[in-house]
């Protein structure tokens, strides 16, 4: 058998030495890597928090609609579990409540904006039916999006939502209507169609290429076809109305993509007047103390809002608590898509 060669403690004791020796300049390295590591996020954070006051990226604009409904707390219409609001559409089973509108999350600065403008209209006096409830955050104090709408209140029963989802984001796509982004023209106060309900609104100047008008006109085009009222512009026939489905049929006998296009857009109506930001509301009109201190809300404060930019990227579709997200196509020139002039 052979015998095994065990080291000298001189030699363990060198071999020690040695060992320690490599280990601190291990750790040497990994902390001189490790502080140059937290250099460059301090300087990276830096700079974010520069960009974005409060220091985070923005959430991705899906995370919010996971978040889109509340839980239902009353299987009837119930007023007194909203504020005192009433149900406009009634419930019917087996229908599916829709709505198309563009999402708006103020930045913490633009909130601020806002909220200094409501806590002023606050200030007065109301009698209860005209007291003022933002819509700038939740009842606990959460941050809530604000929104253009580009449909009515409107619904779909379960065999016609899928099909209409997917008929409206065909549209979409073939629009030719590219990201864009509006400034604020004023303060004043809206009713909604049934007037049981007022608005304070920031009203929307009328953006480069007529975005607006032209996103209504296509969701206004879908839901038509789905005997659904439209928003804003007066209804038209079927045979008027250019819809998505005449078109692919149009198409398809050899009609030039051009005329067909032309058609589409042939009815196409200014309404830029009509869209808005809703940011509080009440359930009376506002009193003739409520309107003048507005107006003088309106010229003291609002100039630094009139100065914000929003941008828009997409439309959404909800049904029910599905939300579906639509974008707007960076990539098409903008008025030369399918449907464009």
């Amino acid at each position: 058998m052979a015998l095994v060669d065990y080291p000298s403690s001189d030699e363990d004791e060198q071999n020690g030495n040695d060992q320690a020796t490599t280990s601190e300049a291990a750790t040497g390295n990994l902390k001189r890597k490790r502080g140059r590591e937290r250099e460059t996020e301090t300087e990276t954070e830096t700079e974010n928090e520069n960009e974005n006051p409060n220091g985070l990226p923005p959430l991705p604009s899906k995370f919010h609609d996971l978040y889109a409904s509340t839980s239902r707390v009353s299987t009837r219409d119930d007023p007194s579990l909203h504020g005192g609001r009433k149900r406009v559409t009634p419930h019917i089973e087996g229908n599916w409540p829709t709505h198309l509108y563009i999402e708006w999350y103020p930045a913490t600065a633009e909130y601020k904006l806002l909220s200094k403008i409501i806590s002023k209209l606050k200030g007065l006096p109301l009698e209860e039916p005209s007291e003022l409830h933002s819509f700038l955050t939740s009842d606990l104090g959460a941050p809530l999006p604000l929104h253009i709408s580009l449909s009515r209140p409107i619904g779909f029963g379960t065999e016609q939502k899928e099909d209409f989802v997917t008929s409206l984001k065909s549209a979409m796509e073939s629009s030719g209507i590219r990201p864009f982004e509006f400034a604020f023209s004023g303060l004043d106060w809206v009713a909604n169609f049934e007037n049981t309900r007022w608005f304070l609104v920031l009203r929307i100047q009328k953006p480069k290429f007529d975005s607006l008008n032209k996103l209504l006109h296509v969701c206004n085009t879908a839901v038509q076809d789905y005997g659904q009222p439209p928003l804003y512009a007066k209804a038209t026939t079927r045979n008027t109305a250019k819809s998505i489905k005449w078109h692919k049929q149009e198409t398809s006998k050899n009609r030039s993509s051009a005329e067909s296009s032309k058609a589409y857009w042939s009815n196409l109506q200014d309404v830029s007047g009509a869209f808005h930001i809703s940011i509080a509301w009440t359930l009376g009109s506002p009193s003739e103390g409520l309107l003048a201190l507005t107006k003088s809300v309106a010229i003291d404060d609002f100039q630094d809002v009139a100065h914000t930019r929003v941008n828009i990227q997409e439309i959404k579709a909800k049904v029910g608590n599905a939300v579906t997200n639509m974008p707007l196509h960076a990539n098409i020139q903008e008025a030369t898509g399918l449907f464009s002039f």
